[in-house]
């Protein structure tokens, strides 16, 4: 496995400080000091604010594509749409991973004031599962519940009993596939 280079590194540092304190707080004093850098060094790889903040929801945005992919278990150009939208829905659903809910939560906030930013999540999301108003009303539910139950974890308020967790997601999933 290669290194990472020092601006990936400044950048997974920056995104753990918006994880903690949101993107609009970020300063390049609280990412020098999380990632071991000097404040010149994060300047160097991110010389504005906003370059930063892309680089912090770039990250996310590619710890939620592998994310994905780990559900996909097939290259992505392979899959089918319906393997694709599953795979979305899950990594949205299952915390277990890399992502932290509670963080990405706090960063996406203070993205969707930012239409540029919010654009570069919508073209992830519209990757993984099209248009969504090209969708059914009850694959448009699976993904609004998704959503939701994310929402919920993060917040550590999860709706309903772990018991019944199981067969959630799988009605989810039946849903979002149009079986």
């Amino acid at each position: 496995m290669n290194r990472p280079s020092a601006k990936q590194e400044v950048a997974a540092a920056a995104l753990r400080v918006a994880a903690r304190v949101g993107l609009t707080a970020l300063t390049y004093e609280a990412v020098a000091a999380e990632s071991g850098k000097s404040k010149g060094g994060v300047l160097y790889h991110f010389p504005t604010r906003d370059d930063l903040a892309r680089a912090v929801i770039e990250r996310l945005i590619g710890l939620w594509e592998a994310d994905a992919e780990r559900h996909l278990g097939a290259p992505f150009a392979a899959a089918s749409v319906a393997d694709r939208r599953a795979a979305y829905l899950l990594s949205a659903i299952d915390t277990s991973g890399e992502l932290d809910p509670l963080g990405d939560l706090s960063a996406l906030v203070d993205v969707m004031h930012d239409p540029a930013l919010a654009a570069i999540w919508t073209a992830f999301r519209d990757r993984w599962v099209g248009d969504i108003s090209a969708l059914t009303t009850t694959q448009q539910i699976a993904l609004a519940a998704a959503d939701g139950i994310w929402v919920d974890e993060a917040m550590q308020q999860a709706p309903y009993p772990a018991s019944s967790r199981d067969a959630v997601v799988a009605e989810l999933l039946r849903m979002i596939r149009g079986d």
